[in-house]
Protein backbone atom coordinates (compact mmCIF):
# COMPACT_ATOMS: atom_id res chain seq x y z
CA UNK A 1 0.00 0.00 0.00
CA UNK A 2 2.67 2.18 0.29
CA UNK A 3 4.77 1.89 -2.50
CA UNK A 4 1.09 2.86 -3.76
CA UNK A 5 0.42 6.17 -2.01
CA UNK A 6 4.27 6.78 -3.04
CA UNK A 7 3.81 5.70 -6.89
CA UNK A 8 0.76 8.41 -6.91
CA UNK A 9 2.57 11.12 -5.40
CA UNK A 10 5.48 10.55 -8.05
CA UNK A 11 3.51 10.99 -10.68
CA UNK A 12 1.86 13.71 -9.07
CA UNK A 13 -0.88 15.17 -11.91
CA UNK A 14 -0.37 13.03 -14.41
CA UNK A 15 -1.93 10.30 -12.51
CA UNK A 16 -5.43 12.70 -11.67
CA UNK A 17 -5.26 13.37 -15.81
CA UNK A 18 -5.13 9.86 -16.96
CA UNK A 19 -7.98 8.96 -14.00
CA UNK A 20 -9.91 11.29 -15.55
CA UNK A 21 -9.47 10.14 -19.21
CA UNK A 22 -10.32 6.96 -18.30
CA UNK A 23 -13.36 8.27 -16.95
CA UNK A 24 -14.32 10.10 -19.75
CA UNK A 25 -13.74 7.31 -22.13
CA UNK A 26 -16.09 5.11 -19.83
CA UNK A 27 -19.17 7.55 -19.89
CA UNK A 28 -18.79 8.07 -23.53
CA UNK A 29 -18.65 4.28 -24.21
CA UNK A 30 -21.32 3.24 -22.35
CA UNK A 31 -23.73 6.46 -23.69
CA UNK A 32 -22.72 5.39 -27.25
CA UNK A 33 -23.29 1.44 -26.30
CA UNK A 34 -26.80 1.97 -24.69
CA UNK A 35 -27.96 4.08 -27.72
CA UNK A 36 -27.18 1.59 -29.86
CA UNK A 37 -28.54 -1.24 -27.98
CA UNK A 38 -32.10 0.93 -28.55
CA UNK A 39 -31.20 1.44 -32.34
CA UNK A 40 -30.97 -2.35 -32.96
CA UNK A 41 -34.31 -2.59 -30.58
CA UNK A 42 -36.11 -0.34 -33.16
CA UNK A 43 -34.85 -2.49 -36.09
CA UNK A 44 -35.54 -5.89 -34.61
CA UNK A 45 -38.98 -5.18 -32.86
CA UNK A 46 -41.29 -7.16 -31.41
CA UNK A 47 -43.93 -6.86 -29.30
CA UNK A 48 -45.22 -8.45 -25.66
CA UNK A 49 -46.94 -8.15 -22.63
CA UNK A 50 -44.99 -6.67 -19.69
CA UNK A 51 -46.36 -7.66 -16.25
CA UNK A 52 -45.87 -4.68 -13.46
CA UNK A 53 -44.77 -6.30 -10.59
CA UNK A 54 -44.08 -2.96 -8.15
CA UNK A 55 -45.03 -0.23 -7.46
CA UNK A 56 -42.83 3.15 -7.74
CA UNK A 57 -39.58 2.22 -5.59
CA UNK A 58 -36.79 4.36 -4.53
CA UNK A 59 -33.65 2.15 -4.12
CA UNK A 60 -33.43 -1.62 -4.21
CA UNK A 61 -31.63 -4.09 -5.67
CA UNK A 62 -33.67 -3.61 -8.84
CA UNK A 63 -32.74 0.31 -8.98
CA UNK A 64 -35.04 3.36 -9.11
CA UNK A 65 -38.30 2.41 -10.67
CA UNK A 66 -41.16 0.20 -11.63
CA UNK A 67 -40.23 -3.54 -11.68
CA UNK A 68 -41.50 -5.46 -14.60
CA UNK A 69 -41.81 -9.15 -16.49
CA UNK A 70 -42.21 -10.10 -19.46
CA UNK A 71 -41.10 -13.35 -21.38
CA UNK A 72 -40.32 -14.73 -24.49
CA UNK A 73 -39.88 -17.54 -25.90
CA UNK A 74 -40.37 -19.45 -22.47
CA UNK A 75 -37.76 -16.94 -20.93
CA UNK A 76 -38.62 -14.51 -17.83
CA UNK A 77 -36.69 -11.50 -18.26
CA UNK A 78 -36.93 -9.05 -15.30
CA UNK A 79 -36.37 -5.33 -15.99
CA UNK A 80 -36.78 -1.52 -14.04
CA UNK A 81 -38.43 1.29 -15.98
CA UNK A 82 -38.30 4.76 -14.65
CA UNK A 83 -41.78 5.18 -15.37
CA UNK A 84 -44.58 5.12 -12.57
CA UNK A 85 -47.31 2.85 -13.33
CA UNK A 86 -49.22 0.86 -11.01
CA UNK A 87 -48.51 -3.04 -9.34
CA UNK A 88 -50.94 -5.93 -11.30
CA UNK A 89 -51.36 -3.45 -15.00
CA UNK A 90 -49.93 -4.85 -17.98
CA UNK A 91 -48.34 -2.71 -20.78
CA UNK A 92 -47.22 -3.43 -23.83
CA UNK A 93 -43.07 -3.66 -24.58
CA UNK A 94 -41.17 -3.27 -27.38
CA UNK A 95 -38.40 -5.84 -26.91
CA UNK A 96 -35.40 -6.75 -29.42
CA UNK A 97 -36.04 -10.38 -30.89
CA UNK A 98 -32.46 -10.90 -31.52
CA UNK A 99 -31.56 -9.52 -27.50
CA UNK A 100 -34.67 -9.94 -26.24
CA UNK A 101 -32.84 -8.18 -22.63
CA UNK A 102 -33.03 -4.82 -24.66
CA UNK A 103 -36.89 -3.24 -24.44
CA UNK A 104 -38.76 -0.01 -24.40
CA UNK A 105 -41.47 -0.28 -22.07
CA UNK A 106 -44.98 1.53 -24.35
CA UNK A 107 -46.31 2.89 -20.96
CA UNK A 108 -48.99 4.96 -22.96
CA UNK A 109 -50.47 1.54 -23.88
CA UNK A 110 -52.32 -0.44 -21.26
CA UNK A 111 -53.36 -3.76 -21.94
CA UNK A 112 -56.26 -5.89 -20.85
CA UNK A 113 -56.46 -9.09 -18.36
CA UNK A 114 -57.90 -11.40 -21.03
CA UNK A 115 -55.30 -11.26 -23.83
CA UNK A 116 -52.72 -13.76 -23.54
CA UNK A 117 -49.01 -12.63 -23.82
CA UNK A 118 -47.52 -14.00 -27.19
CA UNK A 119 -44.61 -17.29 -26.87
CA UNK A 120 -42.49 -16.13 -29.47
CA UNK A 121 -43.78 -12.03 -29.41
CA UNK A 122 -45.95 -10.54 -31.49
CA UNK A 123 -44.86 -8.21 -35.05
CA UNK A 124 -46.26 -4.69 -35.32
CA UNK A 125 -49.48 -6.11 -37.96
CA UNK A 126 -49.93 -8.60 -35.04
CA UNK A 127 -50.76 -6.66 -32.26
CA UNK A 128 -54.24 -7.06 -30.30
CA UNK A 129 -54.79 -3.23 -29.86
CA UNK A 130 -53.97 -0.57 -32.39
CA UNK A 131 -50.92 1.51 -32.02
CA UNK A 132 -50.43 3.81 -34.38
CA UNK A 133 -47.03 4.20 -35.71
CA UNK A 134 -47.18 7.91 -34.47
CA UNK A 135 -47.09 6.99 -30.99
CA UNK A 136 -43.99 4.67 -31.58
CA UNK A 137 -42.55 7.78 -33.06
CA UNK A 138 -42.97 9.46 -29.66
CA UNK A 139 -40.96 6.91 -27.57
CA UNK A 140 -38.56 7.20 -30.46
CA UNK A 141 -38.24 11.06 -30.11
CA UNK A 142 -38.14 10.74 -26.25
CA UNK A 143 -35.18 8.41 -26.67
CA UNK A 144 -33.48 10.10 -29.22
CA UNK A 145 -33.53 7.28 -31.34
Amino acid sequence: MKNIIKLIKQAGNKFYIVLGLVTLFFVIFTLVSSKTKLTATKKNAKYTIAYITSDWHQKNNNGVGTDFTYYVNGEKINKTCANSLEKGTRYIVLYDSLHPKNYIILYNHKISNNIKSPVNGWKFNELPIKIDSSDLKFYFEKLNL
